[in-house]
């Protein structure tokens, strides 16, 4: 055949027309742009293109409508190193014959090519009426493949967003569980969690069984085949329901075929997930198993890169943590405030019923909400006295600064408004924003009162500590003013608390 490749990548094209050379065709060319292209169909004819999903110059949907408009029955094969399943129905709509995805290996471009080249014979064979039932069979045929493909492609998109929208370890066994369960065979699945130096697997997270159940919650890695399948290189194995007492010590009921995926990280086992099958004989469909081997492959590189994130952000936090401390060593009057601060905060929105999430972000970020302090020069943050108007100005900046400074850190946006928001009011008087009541963020509110708390309790230069029945009647007398009511309640029960306790947080 005479065909026509459009790829801005030389290396890539070069290497897809040597290919197509070896193949035997007759006469490949290589463009690296739309324009290009269209100036090769104006000068010759070809019987097939590969075109490029992005080029330099146009959309590749919008070439192969150009293209198609010249030659309809001319078979064109998108390629693309990032596929949406978007982009795959919409090519396939425009008259795409085929999709390719990057990297592609040479039998796939052979394939492709077969399929093409079958496509061809089938629009020609149309042309008679003794072959248009036999055409139309094949045609069908293909189509069922194709939808077949579509559907494959649609669930691996699924389980690739579902695992990318994961940001803890706590909630991807569950999920793990939840998307190997969607399969169609699939009756019971349970992810076992493999911990190091330990004598067997502890069960995480499972779909329908019950969690009490013995086999549900540890499986002994003592056991020859547990161990074999963790250290070994096999993808996965099936055990029949004969052989299931070699996996449990208490197995379940069952004549159900068994499959066991073992997920490794870096080589080393992590875990491994179960799953019974209904109406399953000795294999998996193809379809099945690669559904599966994707969903380990893609949730071992989702723990991997979630360690990772969390390493580096810990590391991230001990930075700005040890730069607060020092911050707060350069004045004898302020030290641990944040820590302070931060302890207070949490014991409010616990009476106040916040979520286990909004206090992981009051312990992460009230750390730090006076990180933007940094920026402010030490002559005024040491000033044994009153601060001037202009010296305060200056100092109402750190909210800002600490915003700007935390912005790269992946922090939520509750997170990042204790740092900007804990000095507005209540009656919009505060800054820097100036935001007033339900506008102020909750975890900024709670922060706000905790803030002011600890600065009248503690001691400063220009003045003594006030005591804590004087703080707190200071609290009462700007509720509804600088305060949240509501809040600065639930402080006064904290404070309370505090004194029967006899806490010495401070």
């Amino acid at each position: 055949m005479k065909i026509l490749i459009v790829e801005d990548d030389t290396m890539l094209g070069e290497l897809l027309q040597e290919c197509l050379q070896r193949l035997g065709h007759e006469r490949v060319r290589a463009c690296l742009s739309g324009r290009e292209a269209m100036i090769a169909f104006n000068e010759e004819a070809f019987d097939c293109a590969f075109v490029d999903l992005r080029l330099p110059d146009t959309d590749g949907l919008q070439l192969l409508t150009a293209i198609k408009d010249q030659d309809h029955g001319l078979p064109v094969v998108m390629m693309s190193g990032f596929p949406t399943m978007d982009y795959t129905i919409m090519a396939m709509r425009q008259g795409a014959s085929d999709f390719l995805t990057k990297p592609f290996t040479l039998q796939d471009v052979a394939l492709t090519l077969q399929r093409i080249t079958k496509e061809r014979q089938l629009l020609e064979q149309n042309i008679s009426l003794r072959l248009e039932v036999q055409a139309r069979k094949e045609l069908e045929h293909v189509n069922q493949k194709l939808a077949s493909t579509v559907s494959e492609q649609t669930r691996l998109f699924h389980i690739s967003r579902e695992i990318d929208e994961i940001r803890s370890s706590e909630d991807l066994y569950p999920r793990i569980v939840q998307l190997a369960s969607s399969l169609q065979s699939v009756e019971k699945v349970v992810f076992y969690l493999a911990p190091r130096d330990s004598g067997s697997l502890v069960g995480m997270a499972g779909c329908g069984c019950l969690p009490e159940e013995p086999w549900f919650q540890k499986i002994a890695v003592n056991e020859d085949r547990v161990r074999q399948l963790l250290a070994g290189g096999e993808t996965h194995v099936l055990v029949a329901p004969e052989e299931i007492r070699q996996i449990f010590e208490n197995p379940p009921p069952t004549d159900q075929t068994l499959s066991c995926w073992p997920m490794r990280i870096r080589g080393e086992p992590f875990g491994l997930l179960v799953a019974f099958h209904r109406n399953c004989s000795r294999a998996l469909s193809a379809e099945e198993t690669r559904l599966f081997d994707f969903l380990i492959k893609k949730s071992s590189l989702a723990v991997e890169n979630m360690a990772l994130y969390e390493s580096l952000i810990s590391n991230f936090y001990g930075i700005l943590r040890s730069l607060v401390n020092a911050l707060e060593a350069k004045d004898l009057y302020t030290g641990k405030h944040s820590e302070r601060v931060t302890l207070y905060a949490i014991r409010a929105a616990e009476i106040l019923g916040c979520s286990s999430a909004q206090l992981e972000s009051l312990r992460t970020a009230g750390y730090l909400h006076d990180i933007g302090k940094i920026g402010i020069q030490d002559r005024i943050l040491t000033k044994p006295g009153p601060l001037t108007a202009e010296e305060y100005e200056i100092v109402k900046k750190h909210p800002v600064i600490g915003d700007s400074i935390v912005s790269e850190l992946g922090l939520s946006p509750e997170e990042r408004s204790i740092i900007r928001h804990h000095h507005e009011r209540w009656d919009g008087a505060g800054y820097p924003d100036g935001l007033s009541s339900t506008q102020i963020p909750m975890l900024a509110r709670i922060v706000s009162v905790a803030d002011a708390f600890d600065a009248m309790t503690s001691k400063r230069a220009y003045r003594q500590a006030m005591s804590t029945d004087e703080s707190v009647a200071e609290l009462l007398k700007n509720r509804g003013r600088q305060f949240e009511p509501d809040i600065v309640d639930a402080f006064v029960d904290v404070v309370k608390k505090m004194g029967r306790d006899g806490d010495k947080s401070k």
